[in-house]
């Protein structure tokens, strides 16, 4: 009896050693299937960071050294964990360790600062972009203050997109804006590879522009009243901007418009230019009409001219002359103007008005000597915005030499 018990405890003991040895193999087995946690991408846009569970089923994540454990909580993707780091003050690194509930071996990650490095100052003379601190960069990013829809310029002046981006700054002056600008991140891949945040965005203030200045042609003495401290650009002619000076004519800002250079429409665009604390303003349209030909003057013209030899009182022979406007009418008026030998033959003043078909002026000899010239013209006509009447230049003028 005592040894059929001794046997029985024997195989107690065997079956115990295995139960243990099974419960042993099992804790190895399942702590063999996990392994410490690994980082993956870290997204500086979306604010998040991948941590790869490696078998883990739970992730612990400690800001204070090991001291206090939390779990973190995330989106889990298959073994993946998509944890939130918008908590991760920009200003500093910041260190964050991790581990998992099955093998708990600390990974430590720091997450980079924001640099503070890159500036952008912006010339309101210009209109263009000083930048510096950007390092081996070739891009920056800017959006407009009210929306978070950022677009990608070269930082190279003379590229065609940095170009293209002070071309719609410039248009924001039309109401005025702020701006903010900043380099893109990187991405990290990796615990060894980080990457880095976005850089401190500058915040820039795009002035509003001034009014346009109130540009016109002065039909009569086909001058612009312009000043100084304005320029003016011939559209279609480039991108170049030219100072203006005090009342230009025609002449020296459109002279394609006159019928001796071809007589074609021209539009110009005028602004006050930019001084070193105020942008340029915003601008004004003149377009000029081509100039129309001019009047004929001869037997079956639109004016004749006719001379007679008469005698004064002394019996001295003197030339009248007599300048007969048959085609005026107050539809179509003509102006007339006389140049003496000698005199000036300044087209911007002395002109006179005709409207009446038929209309004869005589002149004697001492008012018409020989050798004057006869300037006759169609009479401009100035706008009228409010009858929907556009500027018509006078025309190009004909001339008669007194004989």
């Amino acid at each position: 009896m005592k040894k059929k018990t001794f046997m029985i405890r024997i195989l107690a003991g065997a079956f115990m050693a295995c139960l243990l040895g099974i419960a042993l193999f099992s804790v190895s087995a399942k702590a063999a299937e996990a392994s410490a946690v690994v980082i993956g991408v870290t997204d500086y846009e979306a604010l998040t960071m991948e941590i790869i569970r490696n078998g883990n089923t739970i992730i612990y994540s400690s800001l204070d050294n090991k001291k206090t454990w939390n779990e973190v909580e995330g989106t889990v993707s298959e073994d993946k964990l998509i944890m939130d780091i918008q908590f991760a003050d920009a200003t500093k690194n910041v260190d964050i360790w991790l581990k998992g509930d099955k093998e708990t071996k600390v990974v430590k990650v720091t997450i980079p600062k924001q640099s503070v490095a890159f500036k952008a100052k912006y010339d309101r003379a210009t209109g263009r972009f000083e930048m510096s601190g950007y390092d081996d960069k070739t891009q920056f990013r800017w959006r407009k203050s009210s929306d978070y829809n950022y677009k990608t310029v070269d930082i190279n002046p003379n590229s065609s997109s940095n170009i293209a981006f002070c071309k719609e700054v410039d248009a924001l002056g039309i109401k005025g804006a702020k701006i903010y600008i900043g380099l893109t991140g990187k991405n990290g891949t990796g615990i060894d590879d980080l990457g880095a945040r976005p850089c401190k965005e500058v915040l820039i203030t795009i002035p509003k522009k001034a009014s346009a200045p109130n540009v016109k042609i002065n039909i009569s003495k086909l001058t612009f009243n312009t000043r100084e401290t304005m320029e003016y650009q011939v559209v279609g002619s480039g991108s170049t901007w030219k100072a203006c000076k005090k009342n230009m004519t025609l002449a020296e800002i459109a002279p394609a418009a006159l019928v001796e250079n071809g007589a074609k429409n021209v539009a110009i665009k005028f602004r006050n230019a930019a001084t070193s604390s105020k942008p340029a303003s915003l601008e004004c349209f003149v377009t000029v009409k081509a100039q129309r030909t001019g009047p004929s003057i001869g037997e079956s013209g639109d004016v004749t001219v006719k001379q007679e030899i008469v005698k004064d009182k002394k019996g001295n022979e003197k030339t009248n002359t007599t300048v007969t406007f048959v085609n005026a009418s107050k539809e179509l008026p003509f102006e007339y103007k006389i140049v003496k030998p000698g005199e000036s033959s300044d087209i911007s003043k002395g002109w006179k008005l005709i409207k009446q078909a038929g209309k004869a002026v005589k002149f004697n000899e001492k008012k018409l000597p020989k050798g004057s010239k006869i300037l006759v013209r169609y009479k401009g006509i100035n706008a009228n915005a409010n009858k929907g009447i556009e500027a018509e230049l006078p025309s190009a003028y004909a001339t008669y030499t007194v004989g």
